[in-house]
């Protein structure tokens, strides 16, 4: 009986004391962009790292330097001249979970939740509350993926005059300023 609690207890503190990382290889964070009033393109963000803590406090950064657009030189435009990676090289989400709550959902489950996003880019942080839906996809392993897009204002982060440089270079009419943002993340637990 005294194993029995022993081993109990410690499996509850380590249980207790584990802490979730991006799998970086399996995250990303997408967003489409619309040009001369009708043209959509989807686009990418991969550099995904971060963790969540055994007490909730999650937070994830985007190496912008990853941009994806299928054009080479718009790629290298949108860091330098919109993202100013020499000086931002990231953005940041960050947010609190109730480890509780996400533990509760069992193996193969999907369960929806609202939660407050801190957006953090170019020095500049804003708060938003989004729907996202969580699976635990197996005993060690939970997914994370935006509900709904996210949408976000170029003005909120002072994207505005990049984007008119991006537009100007490329001889564009129009590069709409707000973006829809949606976001995949796979999170590993490491037991610590």
């Amino acid at each position: 009986m005294k194993y029995v609690l022993f081993l109990a207890l410690t499996l509850l503190s380590v249980f207790a004391h584990s802490e979730w990382i991006v799998d970086t290889e399996s995250s990303h964070v997408g967003f489409a962009s619309v040009k001369n009033e009708t043209i959509a393109e989807n686009h990418r963000l991969s550099g995904l790292t971060g963790s969540v803590s055994a007490d909730g406090a999650a937070r994830v950064e985007i190496d912008l330097a990853t941009v994806e657009t299928l054009v080479p030189i718009r790629n290298e435009r949108i860091r330098e001249i919109l993202f100013d990676v020499d000086n931002f090289p990231s953005a940041t989400i960050q947010t609190n979970l109730d480890m509780e709550q996400i533990n509760s959902i069992s193996s193969g489950e999907t369960q929806g939740l609202r939660i407050p996003l801190s957006i953090g880019l170019k020095s500049v942080k804003i708060s938003k509350s989004v729907m996202v839906n969580v699976v635990r996809s197996g005993e060690n392993v939970y997914d994370v993926a935006s509900a709904d897009p996210i949408m976000i204002r170029a003005s909120d982060f002072s994207l505005l005059k990049g984007i008119k440089t991006l537009q100007e270079m490329a001889g564009l009419q129009s590069i709409e300023p707000v973006v829809p943002v949606t976001f995949n993340l796979r999170f590993i637990e490491k037991l610590l």
